[in-house]
């Protein structure tokens, strides 16, 4: 299964997981502040990370404990942002919950979240207080359901809102916990035991009737999930919500959203068929992006955008697969076989399945490079020699190519030498004498990127050059890219060869062809190979360049020319400038079947992705319908 995310409020997940953790702590736009999301965290290292974020200066603003498999489990939100002292704690009985409520009530706290949860057969708690006045405050937890049903009638009619509503089941006994506040507002509604479909039905009906999202609890009672929820009347940035999500589907989530330009409001872990699952609420930034801007008498639309990429592609290829992005607006299209029935199973291709962009995982390759040498203190003008294998025989004019030399095909290395960019291809190539007068100028050529990969792994730590290194090497490079690049953003498990009954790419029309996948690069990754959806690596290049990957001084080395380039890229009416990476498997050499692809970021915000199977030129497609999204200003 792939992440396939919509605007709809509730994502249903299939997919059974237990993620031992995510931090993503992430710069947001200028007014908004880092944020740390952590979930799936055992006690003790709940414990060590509210230590490290305090003292870091975070704030813990929800904490939300829940049981998998008999053990106790905690997900948290923390912001660095000015705030009055505050205090938290969890794994509280009821009797050492009331203590702690009237102390810091007696001093001055409020109670700004509470959470009640199932640990070792006990029922205990998980609560945050800040030093504050406010309204008045009631707090009642451990209520089984006719009780809370009771207390919520008795405090609402005396004036009260309830701000707070967690739920938690024992047995097939449901609990809840609450804060009613005596405070004025708008108009309000709470429900509480929906099932799926309930939430689903009052959520639409709640948005058709200019309600917002206030707090959202998820829960399990008797292997069943049930949900809580407070709405509002009132106006606010745009918002979603999202129920039901695996521990890797929320992680993804929460990067995508973040990349976006949305903040995760409220989370809510709970066990579901054994396995942990999230619900969250996300807002926008007041200043996050949308498909639409204006500017020097000119408007661009980023659906347009896509109209014309999809209308200029439809039956002219086998098939294509793209996402654009800009900000908050997100669109993703496709057409064609994933895979003939030349080749079953036959079925649809979308921009949520995983194929080989070919060139484009230079990108990928490129990242890994920057990021490796920014964490050794390595200059861009440093020579690669001292950082290969010491068993290879460089030649003298070998000795001074440079890492921006490689990474911008000035090296003078040769793929006529490669062969095949194996570990050994890469070898006799670097161990054969290249002319000096070819470093003048740039000449596109692979082995430069099967290099890298090479040194990626060599500047990772890896030093057993006696023991397999080509194959070493490899695996270390495709470990490092998933836990350094991949993993943070929310992509997982990436391959550098085909999926079992993966995308197939096949000759125009595809007919009865059998198709093909380019091959197994898992010995050679580097230049290509990276198996990636359409969807993720429009992500991936998003989150690029929001910095979440590469710090400012080497993003700005990549846009110059060190993984992307303005060829077949340039210049949109409104002066901003696009560029990219294409990649493409030719026809001629893989029995008809053309892949072409581009991955590409203009300085107006949009990014995007697209593949296609046939001979259309991406580059050409992209700058075209980019130049028809504008119209002049009305």
């Amino acid at each position: 299964m792939r992440y396939k995310f919509s605007a709809t409020i509730l994502a249903v997940a299939i997919r059974i997981g237990l993620a031992t953790g995510l931090l993503a702590v992430f710069s947001e736009p200028s007014q908004a502040q880092p944020l740390v999301v952590r979930q799936g965290l055992p006690a003790p290292t709940f414990g060590t990370e509210y230590e490290l974020w305090r003292s870091q200066g975070y704030r813990m603003t929800q904490v939300s404990g829940y049981e998998v498999g008999g053990l106790p489990y905690y997900s948290a939100i923390w912001e660095q942002r000015p705030g009055s002292t505050w205090v938290a704690r969890h794994a509280m009985p009821a009797p050492m919950f009331q203590i702690e409520l009237s102390v810091w009530r007696s001093q001055g706290y409020r109670l700004l979240s509470i959470d009640g949860y199932v640990s070792n057969g006990q029922v205990v708690y998980a609560a945050i207080w800040e030093q504050a006045t406010g309204s008045e405050q009631v707090v009642r937890y451990g209520m089984p359901g006719p009780v809370y049903q009771t207390e919520f009638n008795m405090w609402v009619n005396q004036g009260y809102r309830l701000k707070w509503v967690e739920g938690f089941g024992m047995g097939p006994q449901a609990y809840y916990t609450a804060i009613w506040e005596r405070v004025a507002g708008p108009a309000w509604k709470a429900r509480h035991g929906l099932t799926v479909a309930e939430y689903q039905i009052e959520s639409l009906q709640s948005m058709a009737d200019g309600y917002r999202l206030a707090h959202l609890s998820a829960y399990n009672v008797g292997g069943v999930d049930y949900y809580a929820a407070i709405w509002e009347q009132a106006a606010g940035p745009a918002q979603v919500a999202r129920i039901r999500e695996t521990s890797e589907e929320f992680q993804h989530e929460v990067v995508d959203r973040s990349v976006q330009g949305y903040r995760l409001k409220r989370m809510s872990g709970y066990a579901l068929a054994n396995s942990a699952h999230y619900a969250g609420i996300w807002e926008a930034e007041a200043d996050s992006l949308t498909g639409t801007y204006c500017e020097d008498q000119r408007c661009f639309d980023l659906r347009r955008f896509a109209d014309h990429m999809e209308a200029s592609l439809a039956g002219r290829v086998v098939k294509y697969g793209f996402e654009v992005r800009r900000g908050r607006s997100v669109i993703q299209r496709a057409g064609g076989p994933k895979r003939t029935a030349a080749d079953p199973p036959a079925s649809s291709f979308t921009a949520f399945d995983r194929f080989n962009p070919a060139s484009v995982s230079k990108v990928v390759t490129a990242v890994a490079t920057l990021q490796l040498l920014t964490k050794r203190g390595i200059s861009l003008n440093a020579a690669v020699s001292p950082y290969l294998p010491p068993d290879w025989r460089i030649p003298a004019n070998n000795r001074t190519i440079t890492f921006r030399e490689v990474l911008r095909h000035f090296s003078g290395l040769k793929d006529a030498v490669a062969g095949d960019y194996e570990y050994d291809d890469v070898r006799r190539v670097m161990e054969t004498p290249i002319v000096m007068e070819d470093k003048a100028e740039r000449d596109y050529q692979n082995v430069n990127y099967a290099l890298l990969r090479v040194l990626a792994a060599s500047l990772d730590g890896y030093s057993d050059w006696a023991n397999n290194p080509g194959a070493n090497t490899a695996a270390r490079f495709i470990s490092y890219v998933n836990k350094r690049i991949f993993s943070p953003i929310g992509i997982q498990d990436v391959e550098y060869r085909p999926e079992a009954n993966g995308t197939f790419f096949y000759p125009f029309p595809a007919g009865s062809s059998h198709g093909t996948a380019y091959g197994d690069w898992s010995l050679k990754p580097g230049s290509a190979g990276s198996h990636l959806s359409a969807h993720e690596l429009a992500l991936f290049m998003a989150a690029l360049f929001k910095g979440m990957l590469l710090s400012p001084t080497m993003l700005a080395e990549l846009w110059d020319g060190s993984g992307l380039t303005e060829d077949g890229f340039g210049m949109l009416p409104d002066e901003h400038i696009c560029r990219g990476k294409g990649g493409k498997f030719p026809g001629e050499r893989n029995g008809g079947a053309d892949l072409k692809s581009a991955l590409f970021h203009c300085s107006n915000g949009v990014s995007g992705m697209l593949l296609i199977n046939g001979t259309v030129a991406p580059g050409e497609t992209i700058m075209d319908a980019l130049n028809t999204a504008f119209s002049p200003a009305p």
